[in-house]
Order: C-alpha cells, then structure tokens, then sequence
C-alpha cells in the first residue's frame, strides 16, 4: 500500500473564528509557544508522514505561508495544492478534491488546520484499504468528516465530479467499505484530553485556556473499527446514451448505493438524459432509500444528510415527519437545531 500523505485544509475563510470590527485573522496562525500553529503543526507532521501537503485557496495564500515557513526553514519539507478553479465543486468539498485530484493514487489523510488538540499519532494509527475511507464517531454518533482517510482508490467517477457539491461527507457516504473509529473510546482507552478532537473556532478560546498545551505523540492502543462493506457499485456497460439511465439508478438502489444512485440521477437530468419527472420520482426514492440505510446501520450522521439533502434539493417535501427526524438525529447528535421553528411554522401551514 502506498505510504499517508498528510493534507493539511488551510485555505478557508474562518468566519466563526473572527472579531467583529477587526482586522481578519488566520486561524492556523495563532501563536503558540511564540510560533504560529501552521509551523509547529508541520514540525511534528515531519516526525510521521514522509509527506506532508498544504491546501490552500489562493497563490496569494500559498506565498504567505512560504513566507513564514521560511523562517523557520521549513519551506523545503511541504508542497501546496491549490483549490482547482475549474472545478464544479463548492467550500470544503472544493478542497478535498482537489486535493485528492492532485493525489491520485495516494492513500491521503486530511486533517483541517484548527485541531490543537490532535496528536498526530492518532490519526497514523487508523487503517485503510485501497477503496475505503477511515473516520472517527463519536458516542453520540457526530462524526469529524473533515478528520478522515481516504484509500488509494476510492470510489468517485468523474462524471460526478461536474456536480455542484459541497458536503464534506460526499466521498464517506458513496464509499463501499468504512472503517469507523469512536473518537470517545479512543480518549478513555488512552486517558487523552476529552478535547482532543475539538476544533478551535473562537479566537478567546485559546487566550483564555491557561491548560492550553499539544500532547506529546506517544503509542496509542486504538479500538477496533466498526466496518460497513457494500459490494462495489454496478459499474455502466457502453455509453450512457446506449444505457437505460433509470435502470442503472434502480440498481445502485438495490446495492444499497443509494447517495450514488441519487448523485447518478443528477448527473443524468444534467445531460438531459432522463426528463425531470424521472430524476424527481428517482432522486427522492434514493435519498429517503439512503436515510434508512444508514438508520439500520447506526450511522445517525449520514442519515441526518440524506434527509437535509432531500429537503434542501426538494423543499416541497417539507413534511412535518421529516422535519421531526431531522430534530430527532440534531438532539441525539447534540447538535443546535432551528428545525423546532420551522415545524411550528410548517404545521401553521
């Protein structure tokens, strides 16, 4: 197997992490023991991964961190991937393709640029195969999509790649084989800070910590991963205007690939290759179909998306059941949720 690349996501805007009234502040920048973060971060990616990459948004962000990098002549031992122009992808998701994009081939771990916390070592100690993807979940089932390793190859047609899609958790839940972690046990097993996975998104968060401190990487004793295998999506036979699209989609319903099934159906509607009746009735079907898969299979994570992504996709479904799942999985998740206002103001409807 291919040796880890580290891609460390340090092109994004920080919007939570700003002051109002104040000049815009870097987050990976804050200083800690008086460097910023970004070079005692590569400092100790060094002493684990032969290869580590930055992801940024812009040359103007890459020169910037060069900058400072070479002052602690760290310039030579990392390279930078920016975020694809041309690419249909938006947000985060634009990042970690494009990343994967330059990638390809690579077993790659991705690790956002706001978790002081994390030793390393944790992450190198996940597993992978070639066509899978390793991440961490928490007792309540809240996962860290951004804290996640991708096989050396995963499964993502290019056709898909035309999509607008911005969810971090694309390439998880069309993945035929997971290998998940608890973030918790992993903690408990290792007597670790119950903040090792938090991500730092308030710049008093850190001033104030006076605990404040990066554990040294040491050994960890890692839990076993729970692993969900699908057999590998039906692959297309010809060209898609010699297919019968609609049928193709029912089969990736039938393999459980269901997000597949609802991505292939957009695709399909984008190339005028099935009306919008179909892709309606289709997208629907797929995206509810993916809500119970990963209902029956505990993953409450994913099965918030499917359900969010049927109603931002198709808001006419706004019915007051899916609403109160959608309450349901943010509660259990302990995740703040404006839906209790929407479905006051959906049953006045």
């Amino acid at each position: 197997m291919p040796k880890t690349v580290l891609a460390i996501l340090a092109g994004g805007l920080s919007r939570r992490y700003q002051k109002q009234n104040t000049e815009w502040q870097d987050k990976i920048l804050f200083q800690f023991n008086n460097e910023p973060f970004l070079v005692n971060l590569i400092k100790r990616s060094n002493l684990l991964y032969d290869e580590t990459v930055l992801s940024v948004n812009s040359t103007n962000r890459e020169e910037a961190y060069k900058t400072i990098l070479q002052k602690h002549s760290l310039a030579n031992q990392i390279d930078f991937i920016i975020d694809d122009q041309n690419s249909s992808f938006e947000g985060v998701m634009l990042g970690i393709g494009s990343i994967l994009r330059s990638l390809r081939g690579k077993v790659v771990q991705v690790l956002p640029s706001d978790r002081p916390f994390l030793m390393l070592s944790i992450l190198k100690s996940m597993k992978i195969c070639d066509e899978g993807v390793s991440f961490f979940q928490s007792d309540t089932g809240l996962i860290e999509p951004l804290l996640t390793l991708y096989g050396s190859n995963i499964y993502f047609p290019r056709e898909l790649e035309t999509l607008s899609l911005s969810r971090a958790d694309v390439l998880m839940r069309v993945s035929p084989l997971l290998k998940i972690y608890n973030a918790d046990t992993i903690i408990s097993m290792n007597d670790l800070s119950p903040r090792t996975f938090s991500n730092v998104n308030v710049q008093d968060y850190i001033k104030n910590d006076n605990n404040f401190n990066i554990s040294e990487e040491k050994n960890l004793t890692m839990p076993p991963p729970i692993t969900i295998s699908r057999s590998s999506p039906i692959e297309k036979q010809g060209s898609f205007k010699e297919i019968d699209c609609q049928d193709y989609v029912e089969k990736l319903n039938e393999q459980n690939h269901n997000y597949s099934a609802f991505l292939w159906s957009m695709f399909f509607r984008n190339q005028s290759l099935i009306n919008e009746g179909n892709y309606n009735c289709l997208a629907k079907k797929s995206l509810r179909a993916e809500h119970q898969f990963w209902t029956d299979k505990k993953i409450p994570f994913f099965a918030l998306h499917a359900l969010q992504d049927l109603l931002f996709f198709f808001p006419e479904e706004k019915i007051i059941s899916d609403i109160q799942k959608i309450d349901a999985l943010k509660k259990q998740m302990k995740i703040q949720s404006k839906t209790v206002t929407k479905l006051n103001k959906l049953k006045k409807e």
